[in-house]
C-alpha cells in the first residue's frame, strides 16, 4: 500500500506567518502612499491598494485625462460665438441645455454629436471637422441656427422645430410638424429662453380650437307674406355662435299695384 508523508505542522505555521507579514507590508505601504496624496485612508482603500498596488502606480504615471469644461467656460464660448453671429446667447444656451446638457462629448442615439448635437451630415455641410471640439461645434451650430432664423423670419417655434426635425419637415407641414418629440423640444427650449414665449407656443401647438364667428350678410328679401314670419335661428355647430336670420320687415312692393 502506498503511503503519503503528512505535512509538518511547523511548515504550515511558517507559511502563515510569512503571508501575514506580506499582507502587513502591503497594507502599510498602501496607507503611506494614500497619506502622501493628502487623503485619509479607509479600510476599503487599503484593501484595494494591497490587491492592486502596481495598477495604482501605473495610473499615477499615466497621462491625465482631459477634464470636462465647466458650464461657466462653455457659457463664455457661447457669449463669444453668439455675439459674432448676432444670435441671442440666451437662446443658444437654452438649446445647448436641452440638446446635450452642456456635455461636449454627448452622442445621441441617432448619432448627433457635441454641445449642439450636430448630425454628421449637418456638420459636414457646415465644415465642422470635429463635432466634439467645443468651439467648432458651437460655431457650426450657431451658424446653422442663424440660417434657420433668416429662413423662417425669426419665428422661434418654427426655427426650433426646424433645428430639431429639419427645415424640410417644417416646410412640408407648413408649421410645427406633428411629431411629439419635436413639439416637446420646442416648448422645452422656449421655457428656458422665455417662459412667456413657451406658454404661447404651447397654446399654439396644443391649444383649443379658436372660436369662429360666421358673419351673416343682410340682404334684401322679397317676401310674399305679410306680416313677415318670426325670426328663426340657424345652428352652425357646437362650437360656433348661433346666428339669426330675419326676414326683411319692409318688403319691396309692386309700384304698379293700386
Amino acid at each position: 500500500m502506498r503511503t503519503t508523508k503528512a505535512p509538518h505542522r511547523g511548515d504550515d505555521a511558517g507559511r502563515r506567518r510569512l503571508l501575514g507579514l506580506a499582507m502587513l507590508v502591503l497594507t502599510l505601504a498602501g496607507g503611506y502612499a494614500i497619506a502622501q496624496r493628502g487623503a485619509v485612508p479607509s479600510p476599503g482603500a487599503l484593501v484595494q491598494f494591497a490587491g492592486d498596488a502596481d495598477a495604482a502606480e501605473d495610473s499615477d504615471a499615466g497621462d491625465a485625462v482631459p477634464s470636462r469644461p465647466t458650464t461657466a467656460e462653455i457659457m463664455a464660448h457661447i457669449e463669444e460665438v453668439a455675439a459674432r453671429h448676432r444670435v441671442s446667447p440666451r437662446l443658444v444656451a437654452a438649446i445647448v441645455a436641452v440638446e446635450s446638457e452642456f456635455n461636449p462629448r454627448a452622442v445621441s442615439r441617432r448619432g448627433a454629436q457635441g454641445l449642439m448635437q450636430l448630425m454628421p451630415a449637418t456638420a459636414a455641410s457646415l465644415d465642422v471637422q470635429d463635432s466634439f471640439d467645443m468651439q467648432a461645434n458651437l460655431d457650426g451650430g450657431v451658424r446653422h441656427l442663424r440660417v434657420l432664423m433668416q429662413r423662417f423670419h425669426n419665428d422661434l417655434p418654427l426655427v426650433l422645430a426646424a433645428y430639431n426635425a429639419g427645415d424640410r419637415a417644417v416646410i412640408a407641414y407648413r408649421g410645427i410638424p406633428p411629431y411629439p418629440q419635436t413639439r416637446r423640444y420646442v416648448i422645452r427650449v422656449l421655457r428656458r429662453y422665455d417662459p412667456a414665449a413657451a406658454h404661447a407656443a404651447a397654446a399654439r401647438i396644443y391649444g383649443q380650437r379658436p372660436t369662429v364667428v360666421v358673419p351673416v350678410v343682410a340682404t334684401q328679401v322679397v317676401s310674399l307674406d305679410w306680416p313677415p314670419p318670426p325670426a328663426r335661428p340657424i345652428a352652425l355647430g357646437p362650437w360656433r355662435e348661433r346666428a339669426t336670420v330675419r326676414w326683411d320687415s319692409d318688403p319691396v312692393r309692386d309700384t304698379n299695384s293700386p
